[in-house]
């Protein structure tokens, strides 16, 4: 397998993928029920999302690690962190709306995100395929939110507030909404949340989850599937299972140092596109632009039916997103201290504790599945935390009333 395997879905700007597996298809999602936009405002849209991917791309891939295969919903992660931008105010919504790039508030580009998420899980749900997308938003019982900031994740991100007890059972409600996950993604994400990333200062968590599973418009014949050497970045040579067969694709060459493959799914709405480099894939991700896509994908010609030779591949990441996203320029809203989410709750009391996501990729002679969740996490900074003294220390015995310090000293290791 290589270091990295890039998924560049074309229809729906860049898409997380997972699984192969028999289940039934999930009830569609009411993606399509928020109020939409124009079409120009929806591929507008599509393109900011893409400039957004393709700069997460680096970063997130290096925070899984050197030499790991990597899978990452941008779409995911940009939906999220447009929910937390609808409370977002001042330099806090300036940073997300540049490091997102988005043409406005989260509030404002609503229309434009219903619009591209609707022409999404519709042309992704054709011919017997499902794309299925869904946001949630989880608030403590009991707590004050703005009616607007409710309004906008309600009616435009089909998002209605849900409630929970972070405070009296965070591990109950950890639990509600990992339900709620696995529900959406046919159960292949059944705990996104972990123990831990959830506490009674958190006030809301925002989650959105896709879930994909397509059939290739030509099938590979899995008698054909046979182990086939895949040559690694550092030039050794390993047997994995590899796909065969003649199938209708694109193919593309815009540079002498990249080829670009696209396989279709039935319907031909959406497609799988595998970018590969002549030299090491470090040198292309490096050099990764949306113009270098753009390029890529328009180099593509018309499908047809040919010989191909396709590595089978499963797995899946759970990555912390929040330390990523802050180091792209957008800190403040990570910041106890300098955070500006307003707009949630009328107060400068609240910031995002965390940000995790968690994604799952299967490719096989059928075709497929694939499944992303994103969880935002907003925390109060007004919660008063048990403090803790549990590294080396000075101590101090001395009298109030005069000022003598009686004793002074150190504790290095308590045992």
């Amino acid at each position: 397998m290589c270091d990295r395997v890039v998924l560049l879905a074309s229809a729906a700007a860049l898409l997380a993928v997972a699984g192969c597996r028999a289940q039934a298809a999930a009830p569609p999602s009411a993606v399509c029920g928020a109020p939409k936009g124009s079409s120009s405002a929806a591929q507008s849209l599509a393109s900011d999302d893409t400039a957004f991917a393709v700069a997460l791309y680096g970063p997130a891939a290096t925070a899984v690690g050197a030499g790991q295969n990597v899978i990452i919903s941008p779409y995911s992660v940009s939906a999220t962190m447009t929910m937390v931008d609808v409370g977002a105010a001042g330099e806090t919504d300036t940073q997300m709306q540049s490091v997102l790039h988005l043409p406005g508030n989260g509030a404002t580009v609503a229309p434009a995100y219903a619009a591209l998420a609707c022409e999404d899980e519709t042309d992704g749900s054709s011919e017997g395929n499902q794309l299925s997308l869904a946001n949630s938003v989880w608030g403590q019982k009991g707590a004050t939110f703005e009616p607007a900031f409710l309004s906008v994740l309600s009616s435009g991100y089909e998002a209605p507030l849900q409630q929970v007890d972070f405070m009296g059972d965070p591990g109950g409600a950890t639990t509600t909404i990992n339900q709620w996950v696995s529900e959406e993604t046919q159960a292949e994400i059944p705990t996104l949340l972990q123990p831990g990333d959830v506490d009674a200062s958190t006030r809301l968590v925002l989650v959105n989850a896709v879930y994909f599973k397509g059939a290739w418009a030509t099938g590979f014949d899995p008698n054909m599937t046979s182990p086939q050497p895949f040559t690694l970045s550092d030039g050794t040579q390993v047997s994995v299972p590899t796909m065969s067969g003649s199938v209708s694709f694109a193919s593309g060459h815009p540079s002498s140092a990249l080829s670009v493959y696209e396989l279709p799914y039935k319907g031909g709405s959406l497609a799988m596109d595998f970018l590969v480099p002549e030299g090491l894939l470090s040198t292309l991700e490096s050099t990764l632009t949306p113009a270098l896509l753009s390029s890529a994908i328009a180099s593509l010609g018309s499908s047809f039916s040919q010989p191909i030779t396709v590595p089978k591949f499963s797995f899946g990441d759970r990555v912390r997103l929040d330390p990523v996203l802050a180091a792209m320029g957008m800190p403040d809203v990570f910041n106890s201290q300098s955070a500006n989410l307003s707009g949630i709750d009328g107060a400068r009391d609240l910031y995002v504790s965390f940000v995790v996501q968690q994604a799952l990729v299967e490719v096989d002679e059928e075709g497929t599945v694939a499944a992303a969740a994103t969880a935002a996490g907003v925390a109060t900074t007004s919660f008063e935390e048990s403090i803790q003294i549990n590294r080396p220390f000075l101590f101090l015995i001395r009298d109030v009333k005069s000022g003598s310090l009686l004793f002074i000293g150190r504790v290095e290791d308590p045992r």
